[in-house]
């Protein structure tokens, strides 16, 4: 069995790799494209961006959307004050403690030795 897992993993790792060093037909030296410094095709990147323009312009112009919530005005204080804060995560802390200690002593102990 564990010399099928090894054979799929080697498997599942050479295949991609293999067909990952295979040379692109159409980015390769000679190719019949002209590739710019970044090896990027301008001409096709062109088209692509004046199709996805014509494509997105066929919907026209969107209405202007109004705000649906007024606008929140400050009330003067930054929010929560860091000593309740503090003071809540202590008690947090507290009653999860007491919480494991009165969940330790309902448990029956188990002997080990017995």
């Amino acid at each position: 069995m564990t010399r099928l897992t090894l054979l799929f993993l080697i498997a599942a790792f050479a295949v991609p790799s293999a067909a990952f060093a295979l040379p692109a037909p159409d980015r390769d030296a000679g190719s019949r494209t002209a590739l710019d410094e970044h090896g990027i095709d301008q001409a096709a990147a062109n088209r692509k961006a004046l199709a996805e323009e014509r494509y997105y312009s066929s919907y026209g112009e969107p209405d202007v959307i109004k705000a649906s919530a007024p606008v929140v005005e400050p009330s003067g204080h930054a929010g929560p004050s860091w000593f309740g804060t503090a003071g809540i995560g202590v008690g947090l802390i507290l009653l999860a403690g007491g919480l494991g200690v009165y969940a330790g002593r309902s448990l029956r102990p188990r002997h080990l030795g017995a």
